[in-house]
């Protein structure tokens, strides 16, 4: 079976599951998260999470809102017990709850980023906060509740906070300068290009410029909503080969009936399949489906859910070494 053909098989039985009240562009891009991690979708599985997860949340909670289908997703594809998965999430978020953190849209993303081993959780909260306040002391305004997510991931990884926060600041000043847009989109793709290092790189912001424009010569859109995951290509070093491959396969997907009217979908699934073999599939899955709900949900509430990739890719690197 084609790449192609498993998209559209997995796209109907999820919209057979959600309904035809869930937006295609969500359906659309859950069906490439299961198919980038090759995961079998099970209809069973799924509602068994979600039931889950309803009787846990409250009746007005984020948790049963239009992002329920990619909690549910998220939780699923971990492949453990569907009550335990949802009783160790609710845990997480409970955890964020007593250390002072507002529960919203981002803080319940963020929640998803925690590690599973429940005595690393005082230390990642601890870092989380220490980035925010580091982030913004460059980005007093701009850095916010929807900034938690990335916080979450990257504050626990290698390297000085502070020096992370100043090379965000510093990348998304020379961002500014190559015509990328001010605003919460060019915030994020800062910090997703400090992902492979906390550290300044002299030539990453340039890998970004020329990612950007072999995508727009080829007539592949580039807004504001694409930024974070242009910056993902670039922070991971994707060479030309791999990005052709990246082309390609945005060009096969959405030539199909199934993308015709949603072609900003493709890129972001393209992206996740074609790294899909690598060290990364986890990564840019999660990647590809943030960038695509983030076209049809608020754009801080989706996006984030791309750092869930890279948590996910990180315990797949070390559970294989």
């Amino acid at each position: 079976m084609t790449v192609e053909q498993r998209l559209e098989q997995t796209f109907n039985a999820l919209k057979k599951t959600l309904g035809w009240t869930v937006d295609k562009r969500i359906t659309l891009s859950l069906a490439g998260y299961y198919v980038t991690l090759e995961k079998e979708f099970d209809e069973s599985r799924y509602k068994e999470v979600s039931s889950h997860l309803k009787k846990r949340a409250g009746i007005f909670s984020t948790l049963r809102s239009h992002l329920h289908p990619l909690f549910v997703a998220t939780l699923d594809v971990s492949g453990a017990d569907p009550e335990q998965a949802v009783n160790l999430y609710m845990e997480k978020a409970d955890a964020l709850k007593q250390f002072g953190i507002k529960m919203n849209s981002y803080t319940y993303l963020a929640a998803l980023m925690m590690s599973d081993q429940k005595e690393q959780w005082s230390f990642e909260l601890k870092m989380t906060q220490k980035l925010m306040d580091d982030m913004k002391t460059y980005h007093r305004f701009l850095t916010s509740t929807d900034d938690y997510p990335y916080a979450m991931f990257l504050g626990k990884m290698e390297g000085d906070t502070a020096v992370r926060a100043e090379t965000m600041n510093r990348y998304y000043k020379e961002l500014k300068q190559h015509k990328f847009y001010t605003g919460n989109e060019l915030q994020w793709m800062s910090q997703v290009l400090t992902y492979s290092n906390p550290e300044y790189e002299e030539n990453m912001v340039n890998r970004a410029v020329i990612i950007r424009n072999g995508l727009k010569s080829v007539k592949i859109k580039t807004s504001a909503a694409q930024y974070p995951i242009i910056g993902f290509m670039a922070a991971l070093k994707l060479d030309e080969e791999q990005l052709n491959e990246v082309v390609t396969t945005y060009e096969s997907i959405a030539s199909t009936k199934l993308f015709s009217w949603y072609k900003d979908s493709a890129l972001p699934i393209a992206f996740g399949l074609s790294l899909r073999s690598s060290k990364e599939a986890y990564a840019s899955a999660a990647i590809s489906m943030a960038t695509s709900l983030e076209l049809i949900l608020q754009a801080q509430q989706a996006i984030m859910i791309s750092t869930m990739a890279a948590t996910s890719a990180a315990a797949a690197n070390s559970g294989s070494n």
